[in-house]
């Protein structure tokens, strides 16, 4: 099953990481992550993924717990990679601003 990771850049210590296993020229397992790098941590911000389950998307808290899934299953996987870019790569200031302000509620 041949893999594919690679890193999106979006702005300074924000990043995609894509990852995704074809079979048969199909996309099966995949995950696409938002990262934030503050200091020498690494924080994930959302999450989708698929393979095992149904494509969905994890919005991520700080502490690492999920806060809400969205269901995404009407989407091939494929599409489902591509929504994921397009998604974070569009709005990654939004997914951002509600990250930090989850981090200033915990103070």
């Amino acid at each position: 099953m041949p893999k594919k990771i690679y890193t999106i850049e979006i702005a300074k210590d924000v990043f995609i990481l894509v990852y995704f296993a074809t079979e048969k020229g199909a996309v099966g397992r995949f995950v696409v992550k938002l990262n934030i790098i503050i200091g020498d941590v690494t924080f994930e911000l959302a999450r989708y993924d698929g393979g095992l389950h149904e494509p969905h998307l994890d919005i991520i808290k700080p502490d690492g717990s999920k806060y809400r899934t969205v269901d995404y299953s009407a989407l091939e996987n494929a599409q489902a990679v591509n929504v994921a870019i397009q998604d974070f790569s569009n709005n990654w200031e939004l997914y951002l601003e509600r990250w930090k302000k989850w981090v200033g509620k915990r103070k």
